[in-house]
């Protein structure tokens, strides 16, 4: 018995397989997902440093490693409400589109900080 297993369709099928997962979260009291690969990590809650004169839901920037990244919280930029910053709330870290951004959320199901 022969097996064809080439270490380029190992990587092909792991691409594949990615492409299809998606991270969840919720907003207010409906769940969402967002493509696993726009995802860079997840971090707790922490203080951000605000800017004047910006939209409310742009909550300020923090410092990633050195990349200042804005922190958008979802929850008021849609309207759901009064947002609470606890032990529950996450902080979504993604890179769209070359740009890395922030979005505030409640916990994410399918995580565990």
């Amino acid at each position: 018995m022969t097996q064809n297993s080439s270490p380029s369709t190992s990587v092909a099928t792991a691409a594949d397989d990615a492409g299809n997962e998606f991270l969840a979260f919720t907003l207010g009291k409906e769940e969402y997902g967002i493509h696993i690969l726009k995802v860079q990590e997840l971090r707790g809650y922490e203080t951000v440093t605000r800017i004047a004169n910006a939209p409310e839901f742009v909550k300020g920037v923090v410092n990633l490693r050195g990349i200042i990244v804005p922190i958008v919280d979802m929850r008021i930029k849609f309207n759901l409400g009064e947002p609470t910053y606890d032990q529950f709330t996450v902080v979504i870290i993604l890179n769209i589109g070359g740009r890395v951004m922030a979005w505030w959320s409640t916990a994410c199901p399918t995580s565990s900080l």
